[in-house]
Order: C-alpha cells, then sequence, then structure tokens
C-alpha cells in the first residue's frame, strides 16, 4: 500500500494479543506456534535490555533540569548544560521515533489553537518566554465538542441535532525549556491562575489582552543558572483546551478585528446610558427636594418613579441571579478542571521517559514480529517469497480484516530491526527468515553477548 500520511503507524493492541493472535491462525503447526511464542519473548527480553541503555542516558541528562528531583544536583560550576540537554533530547527523540509519535511544530500547534480561539482570535505561543519548546503528538480523532449550555446558538444546534465535533490528539507530550531568569514558582502560580478560568472567563480575558494590546505574562524573579525543563504527557486532549496547556501565549488581531469589538461595545454603552440618565434625573430630583425640605408632588412623579423603581428591582434580582449562575458555573467548571487533569496527566517530568521506554519498546517488538511471523508463515499469491511491499500490504490488510484497523505499517523499519537482528535474509528484492530453530539460537546468541563475564573470566583461565 505505502506509506500513508493520513494514517497512523501506532499499532493500537498489545504484543501479547498480537502474538496469540498469530498463533491463532493455525498457518504454524502446533510445535512452531510455541516456538514461536519463545522467539517473540526473546524479542521483547533483547529490546528492552536495549532500551534500558537509553532510558538511562535520558535520565541521567536530566536530572540538572528536573524539577521534580529529590536527589542532590552535583554538578560542577563549568557543567555544559547545553551538551546534557542535547543528550536527553536525543534520547527524547529516540523513544518518541520508536513509540510512533509525530512532532508538532510550532507553527502547527498555534494555527490549530488560532482555529479553535474564541471570535478567530490569533492565538500564539509565546516564544520569549521559553527558551526551547517541543511537542510531539499520536493519534487524532474526531469527537463531537462540549458545547456551552448557556450559549443560545447551541441550544439551537441541541434542538437541531446537528451537534459541532472537534479534533482529539490520543496522546500529546510537551516538553518546555525555561530560560535560565525565569522563577520557576512564579511559572507555576500563573499557569495555576490562568488554567483555573472559566471559559467565559478565558474568552473576556483574551479580547481585552487582543484589543488593548496587552498581554499577562508569567511574571520573572531571580531564577537559578540551571534552566528548568518541564515534560509532560497527556492523554485525549481536544484541541479547544490546547492553550491552556501553555501559561504564556500571545494574543494578536489586527484593526478590523478590533473595530468589529469595540463598535458594538460602544453603540451598547450609549445604548444603556440613554436609558440611565432619565432614571437618575428623576431619582435625583426627587432626592434633592427631600434634602432640601421641599414638598414633593408625588402624583407628578408617580408615574415616573414607581416604573423605575421596579425596573431597579428586576435589574437586581437579575444581577443576583446571574451572580449566583456565575459563581456555579466557576465551582463546576473547576470541578471538571482538576477532573481533566487528574484522568488525562499520563506523566510528567522524570516519569514520562519511564512512559516512553515502555511505548518504544510495544511499538518495536510488534513491529519485528509481525513481520517476522508473515515472512515465515506465508508466500505471494505466485508462492515466492514477499517483497517489502508485499509484506506491507499484506500485513496492513490482516490487521484490517483481524481487527478492523486501518494503519500505516512500517514495513523499512520492520525489515531493518530484522536485518539487524542477524534473522533477515534476502535475494533478488525478495525477504525470508530463517527456521524458527535458527532464529531461537540467533536470538539467543544476543542475549548472551550483552553478558560476557562469564566467557571473559573462562578466556582469562
Amino acid at each position: 500500500m505505502g506509506e500513508n500520511s493520513a494514517l497512523e503507524k501506532f499499532i493500537p493492541l498489545r504484543t501479547a494479543d498480537i502474538v496469540e493472535a498469530l498463533c491463532g491462525e493455525q498457518t504454524l503447526p502446533g510445535e512452531d506456534r510455541e516456538k514461536f511464542r519463545r522467539v517473540a519473548g526473546l524479542v521483547q527480553a533483547i529490546y528492552h535490555y536495549e532500551y534500558h541503555r537509553t532510558l538511562k542516558q535520558a535520565r541521567d541528562a536530566y536530572h540538572p533540569f528536573n524539577p521534580d528531583a529529590d536527589t542532590m544536583k552535583l554538578c560542577g560550576p563549568d557543567e555544559d548544560y547545553s551538551a546534557r540537554f542535547d543528550s536527553m533530547v536525543e534520547a527524547l527523540e529516540k523513544l518518541l521515533e520508536a513509540a510512533n509519535y509525530k512532532e508538532l511544530s510550532l507553527d502547527e500547534l498555534n494555527e490549530i489553537m488560532t482555529k479553535a480561539a474564541p471570535r478567530g482570535l490569533n492565538i500564539e505561543v509565546n516564544r520569549e518566554k521559553y527558551e526551547k519548546i517541543l511537542i510531539y503528538r499520536r493519534g487524532r480523532k474526531s469527537v463531537p465538542k462540549a458545547p456551552d449550555p448557556s450559549a443560545w446558538w447551541n441550544r439551537l444546534k441541541k434542538k437541531n441535532g446537528d451537534p459541532e465535533t472537534e479534533d482529539m490528539l490520543q496522546r500529546l507530550l510537551i516538553l518546555i525549556k525555561l530560560k535560565s531568569e525565569e522563577d520557576v514558582e512564579a511559572f507555576y502560580d500563573y499557569y495555576a491562575e490562568t488554567a483555573g478560568e472559566t471559559g467565559r472567563e478565558k474568552q473576556r480575558r483574551l479580547l481585552e489582552e487582543a484589543v488593548v494590546g496587552k498581554r499577562e505574562s508569567a511574571p520573572s524573579g531571580k531564577g537559578s543558572k540551571i534552566p528548568t525543563i518541564f515534560l509532560k504527557i497527556f492523554k485525549n486532549v481536544p484541541v479547544s483546551t490546547l492553550e491552556t496547556l501553555f501559561p504564556d501565549v500571545t494574543i494578536r488581531m489586527t484593526l478590523v478585528d478590533k473595530g468589529l469589538i469595540l463598535l458594538p461595545l460602544i453603540g451598547g454603552l450609549f445604548s444603556v446610558v440613554n436609558k440611565v440618565i432619565p432614571a437618575l434625573v428623576v431619582i435625583g430630583t426627587v432626592i434633592t427636594a427631600l434634602v432640601l425640605g421641599h414638598t414633593i408632588n408625588w402624583s407628578d412623579f408617580k408615574d415616573k418613579l414607581f416604573p423605575i423603581l421596579a425596573a431597579f428591582s428586576v435589574v437586581g434580582m437579575i444581577a443576583f441571579k446571574v451572580f449566583a449562575k456565575y459563581k456555579n458555573t466557576k465551582e463546576k467548571h473547576q470541578a471538571r478542571l482538576m477532573k481533566t487533569l487528574y484522568f488525562h496527566n499520563l506523566d510528567n517530568n522524570g516519569g514520562v521517559f519511564d512512559f516512553l521506554v515502555n511505548e518504544a519498546e510495544e511499538e518495536e517488538c510488534k513491529e519485528i514480529i509481525l513481520a517476522y511471523y508473515f515472512l515465515l508463515a506465508e508466500r505471494n499469491a505466485s508462492g515466492l517469497p514477499f517483497t517489502r511491499e508485499e509484506l506491507d500490504d499484506r500485513i496492513e490488510e490482516w490487521m484490517q480484516e483481524k481487527f478492523g484497523v486501518a494503519m500505516d505499517f512500517e514495513v523499512r523499519d520492520a525489515v531493518r530491526k530484522l536485518e539487524e537482528k542477524g534473522i533477515l535474509e534476502q535475494k533478488d528484492g525478495r525477504y525470508s527468515v530463517p527456521s524458527i530453530r535458527k532464529t531461537l539460537e540467533t536470538l539467543d546468541g544476543l542475549w548472551d553477548n550483552f553478558f560476557p563475564y562469564n566467557n571473559e573470566a573462562t578466556a582469562e583461565s
């Protein structure tokens, strides 16, 4: 089928489930099926050991930057933090690539946030506040958009049975490297303050900042010379909530956009003033007459005063109702926010590496096991070994038929891994693998060579 950028490379199944499904095909004899399970077990053990080294590299490089570390950071005054950071990013990107994550550039992120922003605001992550930002995502699907029940247009859409949808990112990893002069506590405080806004509060703040041209940013304080690096990974993030993951964003509007907002506001202000001034004149006249001791002819004010007092009473009741509703909405939003942060945050900072190592191991194992099985157990329609393209098509076809999963199998990566492990044979552009017995011997030799100490001791004696 070839590469298809519209499909995900991620295989949404566990390695154990894929192994059992392949054994259930009954293509291999019973004895070979049991040996195939042992091949899969050795593959998993080998990748687990290999990624342990990557995990150690990442942990060691990240330790000085880790805001959650409770152990001493024994770094000298001449420590090269840039080299440590580059080493950490190298390990991180290796894990992300193996786990089938895709990089999301800042320009792509800003475009997504702008499309989801209220009234067409241009929202961008403030690059000046951060020294480095990396965003990666895996999986994307369309889900119903949660409507605002207080908005009349949403009530109409609900009645018409035409709900809005939005994209959801199934996995989202963010790396934020603060500049060394940034105060971490101030960063946390600002993040908590802006993340706790209700939808209306956030919209009002963004509109005010865009119109006035002023943006509140996380305050700077006295920071350490060691920059802080935040690592966070989330699941099922709607695109409409992306900007809440970044405490400092820039809002831009054109003069036309500002005019479209300001003109209705000015018109509404004049309308209110025209109604309030006559009422204030009547009330002011009554108060002045009472202060000066003049006799008030209540019959002259009766027709004007009572409707005004009734109007103010209604306004007061409405104001109380709006305040009560606002308070209730804010409490509900806070509860929803806490629930979102609790259930959607998968891991933070140092724990992100452990999370990614597990995902990377799984993806690597699934790809090599699938490729190995079909090269071992099947041939093409002409009875010949598969070409790389035929192998790609067969695995994607099997995934679709067996599990209803449409995906873009990384056949190049799978063939490369088989070759690296010494269990791939090629002739005239067609691929095959050795027997299961030979494969087990080769993989067992790889495992033994990870720990050659016994062999060294024997040679020395």
